[in-house]
């Protein structure tokens, strides 16, 4: 739908503005501008497919913008020649690349990551159990990142498509099983005293890292069924021990059941993920609906649309003052180089490097079009010419180091070189497009250093602060936010988090990472106290002093130890409401462990320092 989208827009601003040049560029800068910032807010396909939509618009509007009655033609032969390209990629992918190549690295990807996971959560439980070779760091990264692996897989063949939705869900469970881990090992870091047996974490961890270490294909159903079957004997055991902390919701046994109805949720987060390990290559279907969110960087988002509108004054600039012949090029140019680099995180760093690949571009159009298509002709010629370039270009688009000056470097080849039945060999022409394609470089890249990118440290701060908006705002406590949203969304951050860090010259201390950290598990107790509320037995009185709590967040930002204050008295309250012989409902019990494990993150000052 993208190159429909911007073939319409095309049409829609020629109509509009094709007797006024200036509204017509700054219309057009726009809508570039607002497909720039919508690639920096998405990832994988539908960031292409939105600066896709961008560039389209402008080839077809900039191609006709000294005819404007073929703009139809234009548009018509511009979508045609993506979809036929994108049929002809299809095609080719189908004959030339081995059956299942992808989803079969894919699934040993996710089954290293099931293993790491596992491990992750046994250590975090026991100490003493052996750590994964794959980091907390490295684990959370790749996770974060998998879902555009998965979308390649479903371009193959129809069983990946079919296994697809049960990876998606997998990979939300490892997700959740980690943060639920989390959410015990930060407890017990600060409350190291407790009345709940060793054992019981021992043997839970000793049948994480059992599972971890029995993970086969072949064997994955028969695995699970004798693993459902422990983990039964356990959640059995835990509710027992739930059942004997039923008592004062100020004492310590309110402490003992936080870590109880975690050490549950890990247990059947564990059953989830058996099944969507074992639904790989058996007969189950997801078991949830998989919902992985990522982060909105919203201020990259603008700053690609300033550096739009910048690029684009400029080259407007230059025709309207010198009124170039080549001007068109050149605003076409410089909206698709805008385009494809605000896919690239180190665009700024591209410069010398892109202009060294654009002459290079230009002189093998030159050679292609003057020397060997202008002496020769045929189909094989054709094919032969252009391949000579496209292949090595195709074979760079795969290392991620030529990613930016290679995809631009193709459609620079082809643009300039300009192949048709009809050739026309003008070399002023050619020259002045070639110019036109330079000027275009080094406008963008001017504009990427005019309007710098954000630093790594301020990265850190604003990614604290927008988890913290998140937390201070009415979206978690309304129930619009599922905890496999949030818990997707805060692995992202901290993905870009470690990012950013790891560009510091010098590495800095781990707080922010704890900040996140602690935001993530704050935003779980929010979401698990809006449930609570929502379930049966909860009275008027507590449903209004938790309503009470909620309000209080939105000074999280400022003054969270105000909020840990009111937290704090409000589980006070709770506790002198609950005192006596009447039995204590078991929603009421639960929100009560949940408020003070929200009150203990507050007032841990080292987690959560103002920024």
């Amino acid at each position: 739908m993208a190159p429909v989208t911007g073939a319409l827009v095309a049409v829609v601003l020629i109509a509009l503005f094709n007797q006024t040049p200036d509204l017509f560029l700054g219309a057009l800068a726009t809508y570039l501008a607002i497909c720039a910032a919508a690639g920096a807010l998405v990832r994988s396909y539908q960031a292409y497919g939105a600066v896709l939509a961008g560039y389209t618009c402008a080839i077809v509007s900039m191609s006709a913008a000294d005819h404007p009655s073929q703009v139809f033609h234009l548009a018509i032969m511009r979508v045609s020649c993506i979809f036929v390209g994108m049929v002809a990629a299809v095609i080719v992918m189908a004959v030339m690349l081995p059956p299942q190549g992808h989803w079969r690295e894919t699934v040993h990807q996710l089954g290293e990551y099931l293993k790491a996971t596992l491990h992750q959560v046994a250590h975090a439980l026991h100490p003493a159990a052996a750590p994964s070779a794959l980091g907390w760091r490295h684990v959370v990264d790749r996770l974060a990142t998998i879902e555009h692996t998965l979308d390649v897989t479903t371009a193959e063949t129809p069983e990946s498509r079919l296994r697809t939705g049960q990876a998606r869900s997998l990979v939300a469970t490892l997700s959740c099983l980690l943060a639920k881990a989390q959410s015990i090992e930060i407890h017990r870091r600060h409350h190291p005293q407790h009345g709940i047996p060793e054992n019981l974490f021992v043997r839970t961890a000793t049948l994480l890292d059992a599972f971890a270490q029995k993970a086969v294909a072949e064997k994955a159903e028969t695995q699970a069924t004798e693993l459902v079957r422990e983990l039964t004997s356990l959640r059995e055991e835990i509710a027992a021990l739930s059942a004997l902390h039923h008592g004062d919701p100020a004492g310590e046994k309110m402490s003992d059941r936080f870590v109880l109805d975690r050490l549950g949720e890990i247990l059947e987060e564990l059953e989830e993920a058996v099944y969507d390990w074992a639904g790989l290559y058996g007969s189950w279907k997801p078991r949830r609906p998989s919902c992985v969110t990522q982060h909105r960087d919203y201020y990259t988002a603008a700053l690609h649309a300033l550096r739009v509108f910048v690029a684009v004054g400029m080259a407007s600039a230059i025709w309207f003052i010198t009124q170039w012949p080549s001007g068109s090029m050149l605003i076409l140019f410089i909206c698709i180089v805008l385009a494809l680099l605000s896919l690239q995180e180190n665009a700024p760093d591209l410069g010398f490097s892109f202009m060294k690949s654009a002459t290079f571009c230009a002189c093998m159009a030159y050679v292609d079009a003057f020397w060997v298509w202008q002496k020769a002709e045929g189909l094989g010629i054709l094919v032969l010419s252009l391949g000579v370039f496209l292949v090595p270009a195709t074979y760079a688009y795969r290392h991620p180091r030529l990613l930016g000056s290679s995809v631009v470097s193709m459609l620079i080849f082809y643009g300039l070189a300009n192949p048709a039945n009809q050739m026309t060999y003008d070399i002023s022409a050619f020259l002045n497009n070639g110019l036109a394609l330079l000027t275009a470089a080094a406008c963008g890249f001017l504009s990427f250093h005019i309007v710098r990118p954000l630093t790594p440290q301020a990265r850190r701060i604003l990614l604290v602060r927008s988890m913290r908006r998140e937390l201070a705002g009415a979206t978690l406590r309304a129930g619009f936010v599922s905890e496999q949203r949030w818990t997707a969304c805060s692995f992202d951050r901290l993905r870009l988090l470690h990012r950013a860090t790891s560009q510091l010259p010098v590495a800095p201390d781990d707080f922010r990472e704890d900040q996140m950290l602690t935001g993530l598990q704050l935003g779980l107790r929010q979401i698990r106290l809006r449930e609570l509320l929502d379930a049966d037995g909860m009275s008027r009185e507590v449903a209004r002093e938790i309503h009470g709590a909620f309000r209080h967040f939105r000074a999280l930002s400022r003054h969270p130890e105000r909020v840990a204050g009111f937290l704090r008295a409000t589980c006070d309250r709770l506790g002198q409401r609950f005192t006596g012989t009447t039995p204590i409902p078991e929603s009421q019990l639960q929100a009560v462990a949940e408020l003070q494990e929200m009150t203990s993150l507050l007032e841990t000052r080292e987690l959560l320092p103002t920024p």
